[in-house]
């Protein structure tokens, strides 16, 4: 240890230049490092917050006969619980007759459409559609489907009714009546009808108490609590794209990149660079500092020092002067020069912590010791005194 407190001081006092040099690049490495990271970790969350200005989506059907309700559940619910928690509304439109079959201005109403959602990994009702018929008057009687109605496929129908009149289902619907109970005839089952509505549309049914062979017609749509994400839009191609492969068409949705990307990704090469040639110059300087110790090298070996001791030595001399200079550079950073930059970019703050900052300064040691022990092997403990002497 003596040596190696000799061997500093005296390359202090005597070659005051290279050393200043020397703590120059390490603080130069320590900063452009922990700047880099803080920017990349900035830039990934940015890239993965990124949105549109999409809240909904049409998915077009091109083959109803593989785009059945068993295949839609299999889909929603292979979609992650992030994205379909800001999902707020699958809609579909399944081909049940006779309701496909009914012109809407000889009977008044169409069609079957069913609304639901994804939560807990199961079907729930859905929620903002329930709102709506509430807020806007059109659930004149009754309640909508519970969870439990809805997950569990219950044969439970809220029927469509005309204000002060009798309710449609009273026609060839209707399969019985007791008291004001009402049922109805759909896909074979009979519907209890616990509530009425005044919209142009068939029936409202659970989704899950569909067959599971139900064709879907013309369209799914998807709607959102918030923008789009590139994220969400990539996970939901991927699913629906799987699932039924040709027979639908996903649409191709314009989510533009950050005009910024390309400025992060600069910044970041060229700070790699930096790093990368402040670590080229330290062994550098270092190797000039060894040029100039050979004599006493080859006086250490003659008396029967090692060349793994004399590594050491050396590897340890570099380590001292790195590692402090390396840890004071990245608190003057994360107390004086990050606050600074939060201003400027958003992220940056949160991607650090002490453990990360130790980490970093383990991978720059770590890769300190690899380069210096590689260049000193080769510089000068490979060769022979001879060589060492003849080459002062």
């Amino acid at each position: 240890m003596k040596y190696i407190i000799k061997n500093l001081k005296s390359f202090v006092q005597c070659e005051n230049t290279i050393f200043m040099l020397v703590l120059l690049c390490i603080v130069t490495s320590s900063f452009i490092i922990d700047f880099s990271y803080g920017l990349y970790q900035n830039y990934n969350v940015i890239k993965d917050e990124e949105s549109s200005e999409f809240t909904e989506m049409q998915i077009d059907i091109n083959d109803s006969e593989f785009v059945t309700k068993k295949k839609l559940r299999q889909c929603v619910l292979s979609v992650s619980s992030k994205t379909n928690d800001n999902i707020t509304m699958y809609y579909a439109s399944p081909i049940v007759e006779p309701f496909n079959s009914m012109d809407v201005e000889e009977y008044g109403w169409g069609g079957i459409e069913v609304r639901f959602t994804v939560r807990d990994n199961s079907i729930y009702p859905c929620e903002l559609f329930k709102d709506n018929l509430n807020k806007n008057g059109t659930l004149i009687s009754g309640e909508y489907f519970t969870p439990e109605q809805e997950k569990n496929g219950d044969l439970v129908a809220i029927a469509r009714k005309i204000e002060n009149t009798e309710p449609d289902c009273t026609t060839f619907l209707t399969t019985r009546t007791e008291g004001d109970d009402r049922w109805i005839k759909i896909q074979g089952k009979e519907y209890k009808v616990i509530g009425y509505h005044t919209q142009m549309i068939a029936p409202y049914i659970p989704f899950e108490s569909l067959n599971e062979s139900t064709e879907l017609s013309k369209y799914i749509y998807i709607f959102f609590n918030k923008p789009l994400s590139r994220p969400d839009y990539n996970e939901l191609k991927t699913s629906f794209e799987l699932t039924f492969g040709d027979a639908i068409t996903f649409p191709v949705l314009e989510i533009p990149e950050s005009e910024n990307y390309y400025l992060y990704n600069t910044i970041i090469l060229i700070s790699i660079m930096i790093a990368l040639l402040a670590a080229i110059n330290f062994s550098v300087l270092y190797k000039y500092i060894l040029s100039k110790r050979l004599k006493t090298l080859c006086v250490f070996r003659i008396c029967g020092c090692t060349k793994c001791r004399i590594l050491v030595i050396f590897l340890a001399e570099c380590m001292l002067i790195s590692i402090p200079t390396f840890a004071i550079t990245t608190l003057l950073y994360d107390r004086m020069i990050l606050p600074k930059l939060a201003n400027h970019y958003e992220y940056i703050a949160s991607a650090y912590s002490p453990l990360l900052y130790a980490i970093i300064l383990g991978i720059y040691t770590i890769s300190s010791l690899f380069v210096l022990t590689i260049m000193i092997y080769f510089n000068v403990l490979k060769k022979t005194i001879r060589e060492n002497k003849g080459g002062k």
